[in-house]
């Protein structure tokens, strides 16, 4: 996942420039921080004339209100209709092309806004002046605004059809109950509607400031080189307000007093096979880091084919699909960090019922039986298992170093959802990880929790356990309760 390379500390005096330059932790790395407190990093690697260049905001779903729920997405869609240089979407792909673009793109995630492009290396002075004007000067032209909500209406009305999309936003709604829209990037219809040139403005003032952006710079180029030219077309860049200095309340952990049980008819799933899935309220990484590196930790722990924790779910738990199927692992987030036990199960009522399997067997066996073993039993995992998990998270690291891109594309991530100091500590921190450490976060996050039981059947295998998943408890999902805001509407 993140690896760390031991280099000799890079010192670059910059006396002409407003910046500072500081060496990292990673070989081919330095980083620098304008006086606007926009960030830059920059890995030089000459292995291919080619230069990533990515910039980056802390901003998304995380920073949404039920007024604005989507519109960062659709603030994403809108910064490639033009701007004060590239005045239409025409001239603004026209000049990609002119600069030799091989890969762009965007997207919004729920703790990040993010624009990239690679490009030939002679053309990195250009494709930064090109990011410029398209992040500092956007025209949010009115009737680009109204074209555009068509084409972002469109979208979100097929993620509302996607079988995936309606049940992560079931449980989502159930798990962030209280603050739902912020774990929504897409939104609704009315909402898209509403948005005004206004809005984006809005927007742009709050979110899109240096102060709270990155900008990521990798491949054939040389530190020095790129700091001043970020200087000369980012340097003017106004600072305003720390959009951080009052951060939304946390999600509550636990999130309700007891289990909710899902189940979703789902007709992407073959009849015959069933997806059951208990996740719970993880660690957010800001608040509690120290959590964060035993849970990843025990994650890949738990990842052992022929370890205790899939053999006992795949011995007790009636008709299991595979054992190599059942899972379990923690998802790093800033703002709804979260626990997830999976596995895929026959949906063989003659063995026993599906509500039973997920309910009793396997949401009982490892939430009352695997998970107290894992807290008291220091032999649950042995002292190899220990020391292969840390192995192989270190080489994970070594590896996203392989290309500037995709090293540039997890330096971003995490960037925006922890830190790049998070990251660059993550081997050390992750090394000093103990029995106890997996104990005490599954004790705050796991034992002392509430979880989402949830079950994804064909909607043939729906109806007929129907009576029986009714009996149990499980609340039916469909497109038109899965989301939060139809109840809110």
């Amino acid at each position: 996942m993140k690896r760390s390379i031991i280099a000799a500390l890079v010192l670059i005096a910059c006396v002409a420039l407003p910046a500072y330059a500081d060496g990292t932790p990673i070989q081919g790395l330095t980083r620098y921080k304008l006086d606007n407190g926009l960030e830059l990093f920059v890995l030089e690697n000459h292995a291919v004339p080619l230069t990533r260049i990515q910039i980056t905001f802390r901003c998304g779903s995380i920073t949404q209100t039920p007024e604005s729920v989507g519109l960062f997405h659709f603030y994403e869609h809108m910064l490639f209709k033009g701007n004060s240089q590239y005045r239409t979407e025409t001239e603004f792909s026209a000049a990609m092309t002119d600069l030799g673009v091989a890969e762009w793109n965007g997207g919004t995630s729920t703790e990040y806004v993010t624009y990239y492009f690679t490009v030939p290396s002679d053309s990195t002075s250009k494709g930064l002046e090109f990011w410029s004007w398209a992040v500092r000067e956007p025209l949010f032209d009115p009737g680009e605004l109204e074209t555009e909500k068509d084409v972002v209406v469109n979208e979100i009305n097929g993620f509302l059809s996607d079988p995936d999309h309606v049940f992560s936003s079931a449980v989502d709604t159930q798990l962030f109950g209280k603050y739902p829209w912020r774990r929504d990037v897409g939104g609704y219809e009315k909402i898209i509607r509403s948005a005004t040139v206004d809005t984006m403005k809005a927007i742009q003032s709050a979110y899109y400031v240096p102060n709270n952006a990155a900008i990521f710079v990798g491949g054939d180029v040389k530190p020095e080189e790129v700091l001043a030219l970020v200087q000369k077309w980012f340097g003017s860049w106004k600072k305003a307000a720390d959009p951080w200095k009052s951060p939304a309340p946390a999600h509550p952990t636990p999130a309700f007093a007891e289990t909710r049980y899902l189940v979703y008819p789902d007709e992407s799933l073959p009849k015959g096979i069933g997806y059951v899935e208990m996740r719970y309220r993880g660690p957010d990484v800001l608040a509690d880091p120290a959590s964060t590196y035993a849970a990843d930790v025990w994650g890949y722990l738990l990842q052992k084919p022929d370890g205790r924790f899939k053999q006992a779910v795949f011995d007790k738990v009636p008709a299991l699909y595979d054992k190599d199927y059942t899972n379990a692992y923690y998802y790093t987030q800033r703002d709804g960090g979260q626990v997830i036990f999976s596995t895929y199960i026959f949906t063989d009522a003659a063995t026993a019922p599906v509500a039973d399997r997920a309910k009793v067997h396997f949401k009982g066996l490892v939430a009352e039986t695997e998970i107290p073993a894992m807290i008291k039993d220091a032999a649950y995992f042995t002292a190899e298992d220990f020391r292969v998990v840390k192995q192989k998270l270190e080489d994970e690291q070594i590896l996203s170093l392989e290309t500037p891109e995709k090293f540039i594309e997890t330096l971003s991530f995490w960037w925006s959802v922890a830190s790049t100091d998070y990251f660059f500590g993550y081997v050390p921190n992750m090394k000093k990880v103990e029995p106890k450490d997996i104990a005490a976060y599954l004790t705050a996050y796991v034992a002392r929790n509430v979880a989402v039981v949830s079950l994804r059947i064909n909607p043939d295998d729906y109806y007929a356990e129907k009576a029986s998943l009714e009996a149990a408890g499980f609340v039916t999902v469909t497109p038109e309760n899965a989301f939060w805001w139809e109840a809110a509407k």
